[in-house]
């Protein structure tokens, strides 16, 4: 009887997600705000489906804007992509991408004039 209940306790620690995906939550708990891709790394090709992880940066018009990633994403994104995320109303360290775009013209531009793009840089954001 111990061996099947470490068992089971083995089976639900292995099963334990750190990330909630997007529809563990409810859809109106949601904010779409501008957001831009900072990097894009490969992950695999299999079957000619490529994986990949994406980091992007989303609360523009802050000092230190709000960081977030998706890991093996199925979208093909670039690096500078303008892109919409969602926002947890609640909790804005939640975050998902939604979809390219733009939805906030007037505080994107203002975000780019502070940046440093030939080299790469994005204000605001450590590496």
């Amino acid at each position: 009887m111990k061996k099947i209940i470490i068992l089971f306790f083995i089976i639900i620690s292995c099963n334990h997600k750190d990330k909630r995906d997007y529809e563990d939550y409810n859809d109106e708990d949601f904010l779409p705000v501008q957001g831009i891709v900072t990097k894009v790394y490969k992950k695999s090709a299999i079957n000619n489906f490529i994986k990949k992880d994406i980091h992007f940066i989303y609360n523009l018009e802050k000092e230190n804007p709000s960081k977030g990633y998706e890991i093996y994403s199925p979208y093909i994104l670039k690096e500078g992509e303008p892109v919409v995320i969602l926002v947890h109303k609640d909790n804005d360290s939640i975050s998902f991408f939604g979809s390219r775009g733009i939805i906030q013209e007037k505080i994107l531009l203002a975000y780019l004039k502070k940046c440093d793009l030939d080299k790469g840089i994005y204000y605001g954001v450590d590496y």
